[in-house]
């Protein structure tokens, strides 16, 4: 008997199967109704000491959430029954003076707690971050110092790779099951022949997994660096080098198909990242419902305290929901339950943003469409 099943992170944090906790708010939703977030992406500081080409949130400032704010945020959103915080984008949160304290106290709260960072302080961070995250995902991109150094623009990929070290090092210390530590490369056709060295990175390291991808362009409104021709390329060098690799880190793909890239034809049905719908012409359920209403499930809430109700809308001004102002009285539930909110609500439903979009919620509108349909044969198995 196998009884290995339930055991790795596949199994159990990356299962595809985990809307199945959400049922009730994918119910709620298939009836017309609202829900608060599952999920909010919590942007501490909006400026960053890396300048990468592909950034998908490239407007930085100098702006940074006072400690005050973000613990009456946290106060707030637990009420509200919010699940998880990622600690994510906007720019690089752990440059902000308060960030340790800030994960530790999320994760004291209840919260589940994610971090994607750049990796740049790890080295002093890693403490409160093996203590306090359920996953880590660096974004790291080039394999090698200088493949690093000039996606990144930075000259830190020593301390980087020492700050990734120490964070397995102490989670094994620890014997601890999170945070589940990832490597993320974002590579264009120029780095076709670091495909390898990414992965013998993630081997050597010892990290739970590498995710191989292709930069977003299109929805960040960037031409693409790359022929159709030279992206397929690149793509089954990602596939080769998972087939072929024999140690025990785990090589995710992420398939990444534009909406230029599925006219086309030569990516039909690569994109796991759209669910079921990838195929010619059609990328995503909601190209063919014109829907999407899975939005509430997720928030951004930038480091002006302003509130989006997608990440792949953030700093797009005309998506903005408000600002949170607990001066004013207006914190995350008024936001949510404004009346500027139910008119970009109507937009989203009708889905006027997804030139924009990378469709991170396809799966759950792919659920939701089929709560809203017609019940046949649900008497059987």
């Amino acid at each position: 008997m196998d009884t290995s099943f339930g055991k790795s992170f596949a199994d159990i944090e990356l299962n595809r199967y985990k809307f199945v906790s959400h049922i009730e708010k994918l119910k709620e939703l298939a009836r017309g109704g609202d829900v608060y977030p599952v999920t909010i992406e919590l942007d501490m500081v909006d400026f960053c000491n890396h300048d990468c080409w592909w950034c998908v949130d490239p407007n930085h400032g100098n702006n940074s959430l006072s400690p005050e704010f973000v613990s009456r945020l946290l106060q707030e959103l637990k009420s509200l029954e919010v699940k998880g915080i990622v600690y994510k984008g906007g720019g690089e949160g752990m440059l902000h003076s308060a960030f340790a304290e800030t994960i530790r106290d999320s994760k004291d709260l209840g919260f589940e707690v994610g971090v994607v960072t750049n990796g740049s302080r790890l080295k002093t961070a890693y403490k409160a971050v093996v203590q306090s995250a359920d996953y880590l995902r660096v974004s790291i991109d080039g394999p090698t110092e200088e493949t690093h150094r000039r996606l990144h623009k930075s000259r830190d990929f020593l301390d980087i790779i020492e700050g990734i070290r120490q964070v397995v090092s102490y989670r094994e210390e620890l014997q601890n099951r999170h945070p589940i530590i990832g490597l993320s490369f974002a590579m264009d056709f120029s780095m076709l022949e670091f495909v390898r060295d990414a992965v013998e990175m993630g081997d050597d390291l010892r990290v739970d997994y590498v995710l191989l991808r292709p930069p977003f362009f299109e929805e960040v409104g960037r031409e693409s660096s790359m022929t159709l021709e030279g992206k397929k390329e690149l793509m089954q060098a990602f596939e080769t080098e998972k087939a072929t690799y024999k140690g025990t880190t785990t090589i995710m793909i992420d398939n990444w198909t534009s909406d230029t890239d599925a006219r086309s034809g030569v990516f039909s049905g690569a994109s796991p990242r759209r669910g079921a719908y990838s195929k010619i012409n059609v990328n995503g359920i909601e190209h063919v419902t014109g829907r999407c209403h899975a939005s509430p499930l997720l928030a951004v809430i930038t480091a002006e305290g302003e509130v989006y109700p997608c990440c792949n809308l953030r700093f797009i001004k005309k998506w903005s929901l408000g600002k949170i102002d607990y001066t004013r009285g207006v914190g995350f539930a008024e936001i949510w339950q404004s009346e500027r909110r139910k008119q970009v609500m109507e937009k989203i439903h009708k889905t006027e943003c997804i030139s924009h979009c990378t469709h991170p919620l396809s799966r759950y509108n792919e659920v939701i469409e089929y709560l809203r349909s017609p019940r046949y044969h649900n008497g059987f198995v």
